[in-house]
């Protein structure tokens, strides 16, 4: 089944889109939660610290899983 563009620009609610805002969300929650801040104290930048290395270390574990994922579904449409 081809999926053509002007059928993606007609479905406001397309399903990837809809997964893609979401991821998005989530990100700038969890950025906005990390993000350091004038009244921090030490013991609380260093939490968001490690906070930051945690979702960078989840996203390097997680990268090679979204890569295979994205070859096997352009292979798939193509």
């Amino acid at each position: 089944m081809k999926i053509r563009l002007e059928d993606l620009n007609n479905d406001k609610d397309h399903a990837a889109k809809k997964m893609i805002d979401g991821i998005g969300l989530q990100y700038r929650s969890f950025n906005d939660y990390v993000a350091f801040r004038q009244g921090d104290s030490m013991g609380m930048l260093i939490f968001k610290l490690l906070m930051r290395f945690v979702g960078f270390i989840f996203m390097l574990i997680l990268s090679p899983f979204l890569i295979v994922g994205l070859i096997i579904a352009f292979a798939a449409v193509a």
